[in-house]
């Protein structure tokens, strides 16, 4: 058979020569967006570099005893000797932050050691964006998986990386719980299983709180009616910090002798959760209940529905943890505590906008009520300072009250909260970046309440040089903690000097939040210094003179500072007189109490001068001796009095009473109640001894 004509033509035919196709203009390329691996190294690094530079700022630690426990408890990793704190044992169970923040303390210097410390913490914190990432991710798309990892490290509560606290390793630990017990919820395997293990015992030794995450995903493995095994060993896991008491729990195991009532403890667990939005921007919070809400009923994947019931339990869990905390020892809202449900709030909200945001009347019904909270919310009595370390949303209000008064903070927050739910209203996908925006703007006004709180803390606790011991090389040295001088001077001074050795105590009981060696000073009869029952060694003391004065046998080392005194003692020094309530610059309370040594002196005489400056309102002064003489003076502004009381026998106390009193410093970090000036005060043996350097008399 032949080929038809034209086919067979075409056949011979040369081929066609191709036609070029027309040049792309650069316009006309698509653009190739950067991956979720680029966007979060940028998200980690700007987060990194701001919350760095705001932690410069931060001056001194200042959340005692917290920070001493994980400053000192690094110091002591970096030195070699673990658990070591005052040269004693420590054992403390959460320690995996101390030994994070330890390579910074390798510095010889302490402030250099104290800043590297804030730029590692801010380089931990962040990385919570990338855990943030991962748990989004199991349940929405990469662009919003970013939003979420944005937001988390936007939150408020990113303030404490420039703390000593154990919150920038558990804040990222967390969220890496949260994301491993989801994919083992959502996938199950032995492999998984064995993840949740371990991340639980990780987050139990960062945090003592996230004891609360095994028994959380044991529970909901047990409601879910999963393998008994894993179910068994999480609420083992659990169970075994709760019931395992002081070897489990260390310092915290006290939480089992707070007396608490159940009205209390939901007082305060509802007083923090109101606080929860303002802390998650405000914005997501309606779709983030609903959210949850649908992810729970109706899930569409195991993710989804792991999510939801993880994150009830664990904001139960943690509310009602505050609420306990709060009833039986603080008695304040924590927003410390719940910073860790802000981003999985941000994760439910933008699982909500996964599903097309429905149910849109329920989510206007819940972003009118969210706007009622900038309202309701009794901001003015749950903010009682500029700053409350334990809640960066009242230290944002507190700092806007100190610029602005109670009542247009107060408008402030609730004008922000009707705007933000008007937007969202609008427009519920713009809730994703106002909620970074407004977090931001919360966050800085909780910044400046920082750094103005720890400034005022510096300057009223520690010398302008705060590693003064140190920097001088004296060696070394103990604390003499006297009446009238707050414990922050004894704590300031050993966060930031490693040759502070442990406090001592005289005429004022060890603070029941210090747990830590310290001893007891008594004065014998005779004026010899015992300290736990013996004559004192010869040393160095750092006397914190500033609400007592204390005439004692040694020689004056070093002044570094109002309110603090080196003093190098010989053995069994000895106590001429102590002044309770008469402070380093001559003012003195008005209950002032003065007691000389030794007690066999024999009869003799008090002599007091008392002033008040010119302009000062008049007052009424009684000097009495105890058991003995009195007399009752009028002192006015601009005068001075004198008084001399004969004392027989033994020597006993002497007793400066008045009817008025002024507040000294009452802007800053230690305020004092004052009555009049003291311009001599001392107890003369014998009636023609005055003067004499035996006579117990203060260098007024």
């Amino acid at each position: 058979m032949s080929t038809p004509a034209p086919v067979r033509h075409a056949r011979e035919a040369p081929p066609p020569r191709p036609v070029p196709a027309p040049a792309e203009t650069p316009s006309q390329r698509p653009r190739r967006r950067p991956s979720p691996a680029v966007w979060l190294t940028a998200i980690f690094a700007i987060a990194a570099a701001y919350h760095a530079i705001q932690g410069t700022m931060h001056a001194t630690p200042a959340v005692f005893t917290d920070e001493l426990l994980h400053g000192g408890l690094a110091r002591a990793f970096a030195a070699g000797a673990p658990f070591e704190i005052r040269d004693a044992t420590a054992f403390f169970p959460a320690f995996l932050p101390a030994l994070v923040a330890a390579p910074a303390w390798l510095a010889d210097d302490m402030g250099t050691a104290y800043a590297l410390a804030k730029v590692l913490n801010a380089l931990v914190m962040s990385a919570a964006c990338l855990p943030a990432y991962w748990l989004a991710r199991q349940l929405v798309r990469p662009s919003y998986a970013l939003v979420a990892a944005a937001a988390t490290v936007a939150a408020p509560g990113m303030l404490y990386s420039a703390y000593l606290l154990s919150e920038p390793l558990a804040y990222p630990v967390f969220l890496l719980a949260v994301a491993v017990y989801m994919r083992a919820l959502a996938r199950p395997s032995p492999r998984w299983w064995a993840a949740a293990g371990a991340v639980s015992l990780l987050a139990v030794g960062t945090r003592m709180q996230f004891v609360a995450l095994p028994l959380v995903l044991g529970l909901v493995l047990a409601l879910r009616r999963r393998s008994a095994l894993p179910v068994l060993g999480l609420l083992a896991l659990g169970a075994a910090a709760v019931l395992g008491g002081t070897a489990v729990l260390g310092m915290y195991a006290g939480i089992f002798d707070l007396d608490i009532e159940a009205l209390a403890v939901a007082r305060w667990a509802g007083s923090t959760a109101v606080l929860v939005p303002f802390a998650a921007g405000l914005a997501v919070v309606p779709g983030a209940v609903l959210g949850l809400g649908l992810l729970a009923a109706r899930p569409r994947t195991d993710g989804e529905r792991a999510f939801a019931w993880l994150t009830i339990g664990i904001a139960v869990a943690f509310l009602a943890l505050v609420g306990v905390v709060a009833a039986g020892d603080s008695e304040r809202p924590l927003g410390r505590y719940p910073i860790y449900l802000v981003p999985l709030l941000v994760v439910a909200f933008l699982a909500y906008l996964e599903r097309g945001a429905p149910h849109r009347r329920a989510y206007v019904g819940l972003a009118v009520g969210v706007a009622a909270l900038g309202w309701l919310v009794p901001f003015p009595t749950l903010a009682d300072n500029r700053f409350s370390f334990d809640s960066p949303v009242l230290s944002a209000y507190g700092q806007l009250a100190h610029l602005f008064g109670h009542a247009n903070a107060a408008t402030v927050f609730g004008l922000v909260s009707l705007a933000v739910a008007a937007v969202v209203i609008w427009r519920p996908r713009a809730a994703a970046p106002l909620t970074v925006a407004v977090m931001l703007a919360t966050g800085l006004a909780a910044y400046a309440g920082d750094h103005a709180m720890t400034e005022r803390s510096r300057a009223a606790f520690a010398p302008a040089r705060a590693d003064w011991l140190d920097a001088g090389g004296y060696g070394r040295a103990d604390f003499l903690g006297l009446a009238g001088g707050p414990p922050f001077f004894a704590w300031t001074w050993e966060a930031w000097n490693r040759d502070a050795g442990r406090p001592i105590w005289l005429g004022v009981a060890a603070p029941k939040v210090d747990p830590w060696p310290a001893g007891r000073a008594t004065v014998a009869d005779d004026g010899t210094l015992t300290v736990d029952g013996r004559p004192a060694a010869a040393g160095l003391l750092v006397v914190n003179d500033f609400g007592t004065r204390i005439a004692l046998e040694g020689e004056v080392v070093a002044r570094p500072s109002d309110g603090l005194t080196l003093v190098r003692v010989p053995e069994a020094p000895r106590v001429s007189s102590l002044a309770e309530g008469l402070y380093f610059d001559g003012w003195a309370r008005g209950n002032l109490r003065f007691r000389t040594w030794p007690a066999d002196a024999g009869p003799g005489v008090y002599r007091v001068a008392l002033s008040l400056p010119a302009g000062a309102e008049a007052r009424d002064v009684v000097v009495e001796v105890e058991g003995g003489a009195r007399r009752e003076v009028a002192l006015a502004g601009g005068e001075s009095v004198e008084v001399e009381l004969p004392a027989g026998g033994a020597v006993s106390t002497l007793h400066v009473t008045a009817n008025r009193a002024e507040i000294l410093d009452g802007g800053g970090a230690s305020p004092r109640i004052v009555s009049f000036r003291v311009d001599r005060l001392e107890y003369v043996p014998g009636a023609r001894l005055r003067g004499d350097g035996r006579s117990g008399v203060l260098g007024l």
